[in-house]
């Protein structure tokens, strides 16, 4: 018989979720967003946003393709500083769109 310990509250749920997803905590992906312009430095923040955190991919949305390239070029640079900022292992690729 399961003993039920009453309402779990919305981020502890999400939480759980995310986990069994394998996506990091709604911690590590806030603290990525808000950081994002230490991360990438403010002329590269001022074309590229980070989205959001899907698996252990970083969505960044760009507004123009040239941005998807720097991305690309940039992408262990980036990794490291997140790895440093949210730990090791959460975020291990990063993934461009262009903006339409």
């Amino acid at each position: 018989m399961s003993t039920d310990s009453g309402p779990v509250p919305i981020r502890r749920g999400l939480e759980q979720l995310m986990a069994g997803l394998g996506a990091p905590e709604i911690d590590a992906t806030t603290t990525i967003v808000e950081s994002w312009s230490e991360i990438v430095g403010p002329e590269l923040a001022k074309g590229v946003v980070a989205v959001a955190v899907r698996g252990k991919e970083l969505l960044v949305r760009v507004d123009d393709p040239a941005w998807a390239s720097q991305i690309s070029w940039l992408e262990a640079q980036l990794l490291d500083r997140i790895n440093n900022l949210v730990g090791p292992g959460r975020v291990t690729s990063v993934r461009a769109t262009v903006a339409r």
